[in-house]
């Protein structure tokens, strides 16, 4: 029985004797307790009418509110007092009274208090449902919330309704009951349902091009797994054989790259964790392995002779690839970490080339000392002997829809002389504390560049947070500047890895003084976690890059637009500009338009492009590239 029935029942059922009987004796207790209460000086608020609505010809409104009471809901009736706007008597049933948290007859209802009763948030729209009922006479019903003289929250739902008396309307009749809990349990269920769609396919980062697992998340389970058994790490080091790599341009390496994944994984299948570890770099995990078991040179063995042998399609031509492993076994609880034990393999392939032998098999992780001292000379090498080379790419400003940045970009050289990007080299560098010699030189070269060149664009050069902790670190770029020439205005300083900033102090001080200066400061890496969040609070940041994994993906990803909209937002109210890395397509410049980011970098808007050294070259390149590219002129 619904309240339609009940209301039906209420306006043509005569009730029976033991209705009657009871109404009777139930008016007789509420007159005694009644007379009780008025003896003991009770001031009764609300009185109360002792007729049995059933039993007795009574108004429309008052069979609704019998019929709302046999079904336990609560009702509040509104008769308007001549042509006054916004007057009339309200009247409540001890059932909505409770709702709202009063107890019968202790509250005497007006507008008034109703207003300050109903949730401040939802009073313009309970109030904009009633003049619609009233004035188009016609039922409607809301769901709002209230606040109870306790505080707490609840969700009331109400059918209105015209009140007529003799075919004229006479008021109107709220009927409501408590939802809350059917309302929680439907906001419950909106969001497991938005969080679902929202959720990502995939747990672990995948890189873009290979659709392989990062660096990062190898080196995770490398940890988990030494911590608990046995096992062994592949990595394995290709090369083109049949072309020089210096002939192959950005998009017939990535053609290459992705093919050797897509081998790598069937080779492997799906039972094992394999992942990118560098340009031209792979790693394989294997556990459990026993000590005294070959599989993991078994399975190295397989991998080198399937790359040796397999031919690789790139633009309709075939490639070879030159192939070596290291294998690095380790046992449980061993301390080497999931870096170091990658490291480990890194250098044991490498060995393996040098050697002219297909494999090197370490039986355990090389001592920390060894390790350091090998991975310090290797980059004291490099920086001694210019190995490095600098790229510039381009970053379009979405408002002006024109390049007017780029970022200054390192390269190192891989095994075959070719320059790649320098993720590994940069954290290794890290890890031996050699990063600032690293990062000295970036600075020095780039400022060079820029200097000789004509100065018309904004240029972000990258410096490490580790290197931030070097109190020398400030008087070294001033000096630069000056000695190069370079206009501070055009220099933006980015931060990397701003989660190993290891002096706070030093941080602040490196920040000021640049800003001082009239140079900029901004934030790479932003998104990805707590510390790039909590480092707006006292550097002076003018940009922040959004994270490249929220941007690669994000006309596909629901999740990655509700986040870069956030992080718009929350850089925008703090006078912050914000870019977006690893932009891939027209479609993601336009949604990221939308949501207000400042500038777009990646390979849509322009690849890295080389700067030269020679000096009758460098004034030339600079002015190249750092022109408009052709694809980024009509980029709306």
């Amino acid at each position: 029985m619904d309240l339609d029935d009940i209301l039906a029942l209420a306006r043509t059922r005569q009730p029976s004797s033991l209705e009657r009987a009871r109404a009777r004796r139930f008016a007789r207790a509420v007159q005694s307790q009644y007379d009780l209460s008025r003896a003991e000086g009770y001031e009764i608020i609300v009185d109360t009418d002792l007729v049995d609505p059933l039993a007795t010809e009574v108004d429309e409104a008052t069979r609704v509110a019998r019929a709302a009471q046999l079904a336990k809901l609560g009702t509040i009736i509104w008769t308007p007092l001549g042509k006054v706007a916004g007057s009339g008597r309200l009247t409540w049933s001890d059932e909505m009274a409770m709702i709202f948290g009063h107890a019968p007859g202790t509250l005497r209802l007006t507008l008034r208090t109703l207003g300050k009763l109903v949730h401040p948030d939802d009073l313009p729209t309970v109030r904009e449902v009633i003049r619609t009922v009233w004035r188009q006479k016609r039922p409607d019903e809301i769901i709002f919330r209230v606040v109870q003289p306790s505080g707490s929250v609840r969700h009331v739902h109400c059918h209105l309704e015209i009140v007529e008396t003799a075919g004229r309307p006479s008021g109107l009749i709220a009927t409501g009951e408590d939802v809350t809990a059917l309302e929680v349990a439907r906001q419950e269920r909106r969001r497991r349902t938005i969080r679902s769609q929202m959720l990502a396919a995939d747990r672990y980062p995948q890189d873009i091009l290979t659709g392989l697992p990062t660096r990062s998340y190898l080196t995770d389970e490398v940890d988990r797994a030494r911590r608990t058994t046995a096992g062994a790490l592949i990595v394995v080091a290709t090369e083109p054989a049949t072309r020089s790599p210096a002939t192959l341009g950005d998009e017939d390496r990535d053609e290459l790259t992705a093919s050797v994944a897509q081998l790598l994984r069937t080779i492997v299948g799906d039972q094992m964790t394999c992942g990118v570890v560098g340009p031209g770099l792979w790693g394989v995990l294997l556990t459990p392995v026993d000590e005294d078991s070959d599989a993991a040179e078994t399975l190295a063995t397989q991998i080198i002779e399937r790359f040796r042998s397999h031919l690789f399609g790139i633009r309709q031509r075939t490639s070879r690839l030159n192939t070596w492993a290291g294998v690095v076994h380790f046992h449980g609880g061993v301390q080497a970490s999931g870096s170091d034990l990658l490291i480990d393999g890194e250098h044991a392939a490498h060995d393996a080339r040098t050697q002219g032998t297909p494999i090197t098999v370490l039986d355990k992780p090389v001592l920390d000392a060894d390790r350091t001292e090998r991975c310090r000379a290797r980059i004291r090498r490099a920086v001694a002997a210019d190995r490095f080379a600098l790229f510039a790419q381009p970053i379009v400003d979405l408002r002006l829809n024109q390049v007017t940045r780029h970022e200054i970009l390192l390269r190192v050289p891989s095994e075959t002389g070719e320059l790649v990007a320098p993720t590994p080299f940069l954290d290794v560098a890290e890890r031996v504390g050699e990063i600032l010699a690293v990062d000295k030189w970036v600075v020095d070269h780039a400022l060079e560049l820029i200097g000789r060149g004509t100065q018309t664009s904004h240029y972000q050069v990258n410096i490490s947070g580790k290197s931030l902790a070097d109190p020398g670190l400030l008087s070294y770029v001033t000096e630069a500047i000056h000695r190069h020439r370079v206009r501070p205005e055009c220099l933006t300083f980015e931060i990397t890895e701003t989660a190993l900033i290891e002096n706070r102090n030093e941080a602040m001080d490196f920040a000021t003084g640049i800003r001082e200066i009239g140079c900029g400061l901004a934030l790479d890496d932003f998104g990805t976690g707590y510390a790039n969040l909590a480092q707006l609070k006292y550097l002076p940041v003018d940009l922040v890059k959004i994270d490249g994994m929220f941007v690669a993906e994000l006309r596909r990803s629901p999740a990655n637009q509700a986040i870069v909209s956030s992080l718009v937002n929350l850089g925008h109210a703090l006078g912050i500009q914000v870019a977006a890395e690893h932009v891939q397509d027209d479609e993601s410049i336009e949604l990221l338009r939308d949501c207000g980011v400042d500038f777009a970098q990646g390979y849509r808007t322009g690849r890295p492009e080389p700067i030269a050294v020679s000096p009758e070259q460098q004034v030339r390149s600079i002015e190249f590239v750092f022109r408009v590219p052709p694809q980024c002129t009509a980029l709306g």
